[in-house]
């Protein structure tokens, strides 16, 4: 079975200002039940441009999740339900594949 690394971020404040900790936080639980665990890399910050072309600054917690090819689809739809409780239009997830990770 072939492992990957899911890198993404989640925005710790929503586009409207409101503080995302809690959502955040059911996040994490949930990653944690399903992939087993899951990897704060620190904050980051970036600029997006919005559908209506305004630029949004956000600044974002950065996550690893390292699970199975064939769950891409289950770590996505977590990413969803997040995004679905935010006016975020997008989360950055980055797929690495062809890794080598081995906890030991």
């Amino acid at each position: 079975m072939a492992e990957v690394k899911a890198l993404f971020y989640l925005p710790l404040r929503d586009t409207d200002g409101r503080d995302l900790a809690v959502e955040i936080e059911v996040l994490e639980t949930e990653l944690y039940v399903q992939f087993a665990g899951w990897t704060f890399q620190g904050y980051v910050k970036g600029a997006y441009r919005m559908a209506d072309g305004t630029q949004v600054l956000d600044e974002s917690a950065a996550y690893v999740v390292v699970l199975e090819e064939s769950r891409i689809a289950e770590l996505e739809q977590v990413l969803r339900v997040f995004k679905g409780k935010t006016l975020q239009e997008a989360i950055y997830l980055k797929i690495h594949r062809d890794i080598d990770v081995r906890f030991l």
